[in-house]
């Protein structure tokens, strides 16, 4: 139990370069909650994903390390999002518009292993969360937030700090 608790808590990371398989998988009763994802490149080829061709020196002077797209995420939400497991072949056709034509580029997906099963809990500021289960149950939190997100419904009202509303 103890070793299937630890692989549904950890925060998972891979990547692949073009020409690659990526390949998600999480334990039996979880599936795949993407956390971030990026595509395109950062670091120079000589760090991460070389290119198969021999490089000259001229050729790495001109690669493009400020190179991404800004469809990683929601690919990777359509692809993988609440599966067990999904695996798909790396290529800058997959994210749409090519952000740097002749650069190698790569994928790196961060997700987690959500249980099948859970609850969530919504506490607000000066109020106290109490958390129970069953006899024989642990409590394992898999995640928790402080503070309001983007696109927050408002489950808990702004506090009067004596300021007006704007």
């Amino acid at each position: 139990f103890a070793g299937y608790l630890s692989q549904v808590l950890k925060n998972y990371t891979d990547h692949a370069c073009d020409g690659e398989y990526v390949s998600l998988r999480c334990p039996h009763r979880t599936t795949i909650s993407i956390q971030s994802s990026f595509y395109g490149r950062i670091v120079p080829s000589h760090q991460m994903c070389p290119s198969r061709d021999p490089h000259s020196f001229a050729t790495l002077i001109k690669e493009d390390v400020a190179c991404s797209v800004g469809t990683s995420l929601q690919k990777m939400l359509d692809e993988c999002q609440d599966r067990r497991s999904c695996q798909f072949l790396i290529n800058s056709r997959l994210f749409g518009a090519d952000p740097c034509p002749g650069t190698g580029k790569y994928l790196i997906v961060w997700y987690k292993c959500r249980p099948n099963e859970y609850k969530s809990k919504v506490a607000c500021e000066d109020d106290k969360l109490r958390l129970s289960c069953k006899k024989s149950m642990v409590i394992a939190i898999y995640s928790a937030v402080f503070g309001r997100t983007r696109g927050d419904s408002l489950e808990c009202p702004y506090q009067n700090l004596g300021m007006p509303m704007i």
